[in-house]
Formats: C-alpha cells, sequence, structure tokens
C-alpha cells in the first residue's frame, strides 16, 4: 500500500523568514529575495520547501532542502557566442546545459571534444592524435604558446575523468568551459567583428 504525506502551505513568521542571493531563474536577474512562505509535511512538522518571491519580477522561486532551486534556470549560464558554426554552437550548448545541470563530468568531455571538432573546422585534418590537434591550432596560431597550457589542462583533466574513477568538480567544469569560450571568441566572433 503506498502511503501518501500530506503537505501544507503556511505564511512565514517575520522572526522565521530566510533570505537568499540567488539567480532568478524567471528573469536571470541576480536578487536577495526573501521567503515568505514554506510547505512543511504534517506528520512530522519538517519544513520541505521555503518560497521566495523575486523582487524584480516577482515570481515564486521555491527551494528546496538540498538547496535546488525550483523551478531550474532556462537561462544558461555563459553567454552566447556570435558566428559560430552549427555543430560547434551545438557543442557550446551542451557543454552550458551540463554545467547547469551540475553534469561537470560531461562539460569537461565536451569541451575536450570541442578542440577536436574547432581544429578540424578550421582545416586540421580528420584522425589525427588529440595532441595532434592542440598542435595544429598552435601552429595556425588560434592559440599561443600561453593558451596552450589551458588547451593541456582541459586534455589532461579530459584524460583523468576517462581514465581515472574520480569526480568531476564544478571549479574544473568552469575552468575547462571558460577555455572554450575564449576560444570561440577569439576564432569565431572576434574576426567577424572587425570586417
Amino acid at each position: 500500500m503506498i502511503s501518501i504525506k500530506e503537505w501544507k502551505w503556511e505564511k512565514v513568521k517575520p522572526k522565521d523568514k530566510k533570505e537568499e542571493t540567488l539567480c532568478c531563474p524567471y528573469c536571470n536577474v541576480k536578487v536577495r529575495a526573501t521567503s515568505d512562505t514554506r510547505i512543511f509535511d504534517v506528520d512530522t512538522g519538517a519544513i520541505k520547501y521555503q518560497i521566495f518571491k523575486c523582487p524584480e519580477c516577482y515570481m515564486p522561486i521555491t527551494i528546496g532542502l538540498d538547496g535546488i532551486i525550483i523551478p531550474p534556470s532556462q537561462f544558461l549560464p555563459f553567454e552566447d557566442i556570435q558566428h559560430l558554426p552549427v555543430k560547434i554552437e551545438k557543442m557550446y550548448r551542451e557543454c552550458r546545459k551540463s554545467f547547469s545541470s551540475t553534469c561537470y563530468y560531461s562539460v569537461i568531455m565536451v569541451a575536450r571534444t570541442m578542440i577536436m571538432h574547432i581544429a578540424a573546422d578550421l582545416g586540421a585534418t580528420s584522425n589525427l592524435k588529440f595532441v595532434e590537434y592542440i598542435d595544429y591550432l598552435e601552429n595556425e596560431g588560434y592559440i599561443s604558446r600561453h593558451n596552450r597550457t589551458w588547451v593541456d589542462k582541459i586534455r589532461k583533466l579530459g584524460n583523468q575523468y576517462i581514465h581515472e574513477l574520480d569526480e568531476a568538480t564544478e571549479e574544473e567544469a568552469k575552468l575547462a568551459i571558460v577555455f572554450i569560450k575564449h576560444l570561440l571568441i577569439n576564432v569565431y566572433e572576434l574576426p567577424q567583428m572587425a570586417q
């Protein structure tokens, strides 16, 4: 037999109100929001969710005990980049979606794969070793020897997660996507803006 728990809503007393700094999933503005309602389990009295109101767009933002915001934001982290080839734009969007879904392993793997696709799009032949794609980007001037350390960092992170049973971190995923973002801007967006 399935047991159905009863949850109730209640207004929060002024002394019990909570404040959170968060990015609103509706308007994508970083705000300081105050909870005015909460949802609790009738049987145990345990608070399950706090409901905040965005001071910018006035939409309700629900935060569970685990800190997860409901609904998840439909705005992707990191900015859009103009003038990308369709395949590379799709991969960059996948990187951003993975990051917003806290799929950090996926961010690193897609970022690593993007380096090969970027090099191939810029003229490298296919079926090269990964390091040869990096060499191509450096030899053709798309990355400098200073940026090479960033590319090697993504390569090493990718190798680490392919061959070891480690868990990717948010910091590592952010590092990977920030480099890819700058590489895409330098290779695709800035040359088009200069014309």
